[in-house]
């Protein structure tokens, strides 16, 4: 028998999107009697909630709706396990929506992976962004150089064992086990959620066939919020004893930026930064067949000086730097 996955997702104003992330989760090509979707709605003040419980009275037993009351998806994640009733979890959110063989893939790679590799906890699939606007395409852009710094579920092509990954299938008693996810993490709390994973030994695997569209964010104020608050969950790992040398560069990044006019010599280092950021903008130019990506250089100087001031903030203030 095929196992039973509790689909959890957090919601709050999405209007615009829920529909047709919920339409498409419940025309999965897997059967209605082994999976359950539990939307958790973060008090919206829009039409979110009555679109769920419309979605809640055609497909009853399949999709369950209730309140998170503490607003923030890490909470709802938290909810979602305990009110769980399936064997794996999935957390996916309503600002994105599954292919329709995303939950068979996602439980096929686990069970077929599991057999050589017994510490398996979790796999995931690839992201592909879809764009409202042309500031979201260069969202999309930005996210889709390694020069970002984004994880490889954004553009990785080839099954790997990851660090992380997203929109994952994960072992529900294993996430128990665990402590499910902290609650100090307002943002990135899947990301320090797999960081735990790995840290206790438990592997993740990434299957590029196990897709999923994520809407970009299509606005300069959604934009620099999000870039920020990823500034700030790099800190916030390691200030709960997590590390990597990669995470040191918004440090060295600003500081370097604040000792170059008093040390000239350094110039030579921050043209060298430019010239590289200009070919990874007319590489991508020619790889994506967008000219705006020849604007990336000015957009991935904002997003690595954003990122810096967030991870600064993270180091100083913790969780109360969160926006």
């Amino acid at each position: 028998m095929l196992p039973f996955v509790s689909v959890i997702i957090p919601a709050y104003n999405e209007e615009k999107y829920i529909a047709k992330c919920l339409e498409e989760w419940t025309n999965q090509d897997y059967p209605k009697d082994r999976y359950e979707i539990l939307v958790f709605d973060g008090m919206s003040t829009d039409k979110t909630a009555e679109i769920v419980k419309e979605f809640e009275k055609e497909y009853p037993g399949l999709i369950r709706y209730f309140m998170n009351p503490k607003r923030r998806q890490v909470y709802a994640f938290n909810m979602g396990i305990r009110k769980a009733k399936g064997e794996f979890f999935i957390i996916f959110g309503a600002h994105a929506y599954p292919e329709r063989d995303f939950l068979r893939k996602s439980v096929e790679t686990f069970l077929e992976i599991k057999k050589n590799e017994p510490k398996l906890a979790g796999v995931g699939g690839m992201i592909i962004k879809l764009y409202e606007n042309r500031l979201a395409k260069l969202v999309a852009l930005i996210y889709s150089s390694h020069l970002s710094g984004a994880s490889s579920f954004w553009y990785e092509k080839k099954p790997h064992f990851a660090k992380t990954v997203a929109f994952a299938l994960y072992d529900i008693n294993i996430a128990k086990e665990i402590g499910g996810f902290d609650e100090d993490m307002l943002t990135g709390n899947d990301f320090e959620f797999n960081l735990r994973m790995n840290k206790k030994g438990y592997k993740l695997f990434f299957n590029p066939e196990i897709r999923s569209y994520y809407f970009a964010r299509s606005s300069w104020r959604g934009f620099f919020k999000q870039t920020f608050n990823y500034g700030i969950v790099k800190a916030m790992a390691i200030r709960k004893g997590y590390f990597s040398p990669l995470w040191l560069f918004p440090l060295g990044f600003l500081g370097f930026e604040l000792i170059l006019p008093f040390v000239p010599r350094l110039l030579w280092l921050f043209l060298g930064y430019w010239f590289l950021m200009f070919m990874e903008g007319i590489r991508l130019s020619f790889s994506s067949g967008n000219r705006d990506a020849l604007t990336l250089p000015f957009a991935m100087f904002l997003f690595h000086n954003l990122i810096s001031i967030g991870f600064i903030a993270g180091l100083l203030f913790g969780k109360k730097a969160y926006r």
